[in-house]
């Protein structure tokens, strides 16, 4: 997924050639320009939490794609209650087959300065 100029191109590598899939779209709110390799998403493991911004829902496919840190998660539309939004962060936390989707506290990532 290649982000820049308020616009969100998603890319496939066919035939050992990147082609655009889709159409050029406009990017959601908090996602910065830069170029996402969400093909190296990894399957989210068991009684792990992941916490980081949603980039992409891609609903035909039925899952959606979750940047932690460096790394790119790709979690089952199915398996979430709740409804993933791109551009926000949220904490996703798997019990078995299912999992949880909360809100991250932004306010407890804000640094503040006493005077």
């Amino acid at each position: 997924m290649i982000v820049m100029n308020g616009q969100r191109i998603i890319q496939a590598l066919v035939n050992n050639e990147w082609e655009t899939t889709g159409t050029i779209k406009k990017v959601e709110e908090g996602i910065k320009p830069g170029i996402y390799n969400i093909y190296l998403a990894q399957k989210p493991e068991d009684k792990k939490q992941y916490e980081g911004k949603i980039l992409y829902v891609d609903k035909e496919n039925e899952v959606f794609y979750q940047q932690t840190g460096k790394d790119f998660i790709v979690h089952q539309l199915n398996a979430i209650g709740g409804k993933p939004i791109a551009g926000k962060d949220v904490i996703i936390e798997y019990d078995g087959e299912k999992a949880h989707l909360a809100q991250a506290d932004t306010v407890k990532k804000k640094k503040t300065l006493k005077i």
